[in-house]
């Protein structure tokens, strides 16, 4: 039985990651937020990286589909680092990095939440997309779960219709099993 998803705002999330309530544990996990198009995400995007800017946190953007050839991953990386203000080795000579090695150097040195919105998720839950889905959850725990660590790492990240996020969310062997699933309230 699939849980009724919520409906949000695009204000209403961004108070939400930038004051979580005792409630919102699940946007640590990481926030699915179904919408019906991918101008809708483009428009989603555009709206909430502002405001969580303003609220302090580091924002990328990035589509899936540059996240599904076999260099996803490195690309992810540079779009993190270059988003935060990071200098970053070209990508040929980062070596063994992972991306949760960089998401813990990024936030070590900026003591802020970095906050990555991915545009049309439902695109990685099949191979090569679930080793990236595998990694940044990865890279959410290790960030998340370092007592040491000042910083955070959130994950938001688009669904479009007819995928169903709660699918994904729900599902236990899922890389973000537990995480929240919510559509875009329209107004």
């Amino acid at each position: 039985m699939l849980m009724t998803i919520p409906s949000l705002s695009t204000c209403q999330l961004a108070k939400q990651l930038l004051s979580p309530g005792p409630l919102d544990n699940g946007l640590a996990s990481g926030v699915f937020v179904q919408v019906r198009s991918n101008e809708e995400s483009a428009q989603f995007f555009w709206d909430l990286a502002p405001m969580l800017q303003a609220g302090g946190m580091c924002v990328a953007v990035v589509d899936a589909a540059h996240l599904m050839v076999e260099d996803g991953l490195p690309h992810l990386v540079q779009v993190l680092r270059a988003q935060c203000g990071i200098e970053c080795p070209p990508v040929e000579r980062m070596g063994e990095l992972t991306l949760a090695d960089v998401l813990a150097d990024v936030t070590h040195r900026r003591s802020s939440t970095v906050t990555l919105l991915l545009g049309g998720a439902q695109r990685l839950p099949a191979e090569p997309g679930e080793r990236v889905m595998k990694a940044m959850k990865s890279a959410r725990d290790r960030v998340n779960l370092d007592p040491a660590c000042t910083g955070r790492f959130l994950l938001v990240a688009t669904w479009i219709l007819p995928a169903n996020p709660s699918q994904y969310v729900e599902n236990a062997s899922s890389a973000f099993y537990g995480a929240t699933a919510v559509t875009l309230a329209h107004t």
